[in-house]
């Protein structure tokens, strides 16, 4: 429902020359393209035919000239399909009155969007969480092992996400953008509205949004770095992921961060013990990976095969097992999974998400969240 108030989550911003000259720049590129390439922009928008080359300053001068809607500006900052709520539920406002996408709008107009109040999804439990960031728009916590993302009839952390959301008043949907295995462990991020959620599953889609993981594998990895290109799909069974050329193709870029020969080590597995601090140690505004990282964990386990080797994973593409199904195509499986063919160690398998970095959808800085 539409309301009169501002709330802290709210987004709120006065348009400028330069959100008017992306709009143009946008019509201007797409004019060309249907000119076959042809420097043309209609003249009927108050731009001439024959300009052939326009700057940024170009298109500044003949901004006013324009009609320029809210929805063109709101298109070159969010996907659309978030918006289409938004304004069925009256929460886009030009100047404090109530907008649709096809009023005018001009320099200095003052937009505010509303956050829409929801009801929260999932039976609140109590959990102590890990959380490693939050803002108005992205809630990251360090998820442990044994625990599934969301899961029907059993305590998943979606329920103690909605115990936390319920506690500090956060009225919205559980939106997960990323999933991880029952044993996997770390940086879970959750969207707290759908506006957030499209945003930054765009980022996700074109990798802008950094996925990455720290994994032990069985032997010796003898290339210092490769990209693993498969495609995969779900195996007859309906329980594993196989490399099949009827499947999507997935990407998993490696580094060997280091390798062990045959030697004792330890069983133990995922030593994680963060507070529910959520300070700045775990969030930096520059990315940075740094082989040496004090967080990167060195727990590793016994193998029967001969040595095993740790190494950095970025994901690129999101199939379900994909990091796990690609290192055991290759002859190395994550140590312990036994799943894709490893050897019993009796430990679950080892499989960290280290670390995920996005641009802020508010300030455009990019941001470094580490598990």
């Amino acid at each position: 429902m539409a309301r009169k108030t501002h709330r802290p989550d709210d987004i709120l911003w006065t348009v400028t020359a330069v959100d008017i000259n992306a709009v143009l720049s946008q019509k201007y590129a797409k004019q060309k393209l249907s000119n076959n390439g042809r420097d043309v922009f209609s003249s009927s928008r108050g731009i001439s035919s024959s300009n052939q080359d326009m700057s940024s300053g170009d298109l500044e001068h003949t901004g006013e000239a324009c009609d320029i809607s809210l929805g063109e500006v709101l298109d070159t900052k969010y996907p659309r399909k978030s918006l289409v709520k938004l304004f069925e539920e009256k929460l886009i406002h030009i100047n404090g009155h109530k907008a649709t996408p096809k009023d005018a709008i001009s320099v200095d107009d003052e937009i505010w969007i509303a956050m829409a109040k929801e009801k929260i999804d999932h039976d609140p439990i109590e959990m102590d969480l890990s959380v490693l960031y939050e803002d108005e728009d992205l809630f990251i916590v360090d998820k442990p092992s044994g625990v599934t993302v969301n899961s029907k009839d059993q305590l998943s952390l979606a329920n103690g996400v909605a115990h936390y959301f319920k506690d500090h008043g956060i009225k919205r949907k559980v939106r997960f953008l990323n999933r991880l295995d029952r044993d996997t462990t770390g940086c879970i991020v959750i969207a707290k509205s759908g506006l957030a959620q499209s945003l930054y599953q765009q980022q996700m889609d074109d990798n802008t949004f950094e996925k990455w993981y720290m994994a032990t594998v069985e032997g010796i990895v003898e290339a210092d770095e490769d990209s693993l290109v498969f495609p995969m799909e779900r195996s007859a069974d309906g329980i594993h992921y196989e490399v099949n050329a009827k499947g999507k193709e997935t990407r998993t870029d490696f580094s060997v961060l280091c390798r062990h020969a045959s030697q004792s080590v330890d069983n133990s597995v995922n030593k994680f013990k963060n507070s529910v601090d959520i300070g700045l140690k775990n969030v930096d505004i520059e990315l940075d990976v740094d082989k040496n990282n004090p967080n990167v964990d060195k727990t590793v386990y016994k193998s029967n095969k001969c040595g095993y080797s740790e190494v950095l994973v970025r994901l690129y593409t999101g199939k379900t097992h994909q990091i796990r199904v690609a290192f055991s195509y290759i002859g190395h499986p994550l140590v312990g999974d036994t799943l894709y063919g490893a050897q019993p160690t009796g430990q679950p398998f080892q499989l960290r998400a280290q670390k995920v970095v996005f641009t802020h959808m508010r300030t455009g800085e990019r941001i470094t969240v580490t598990a």
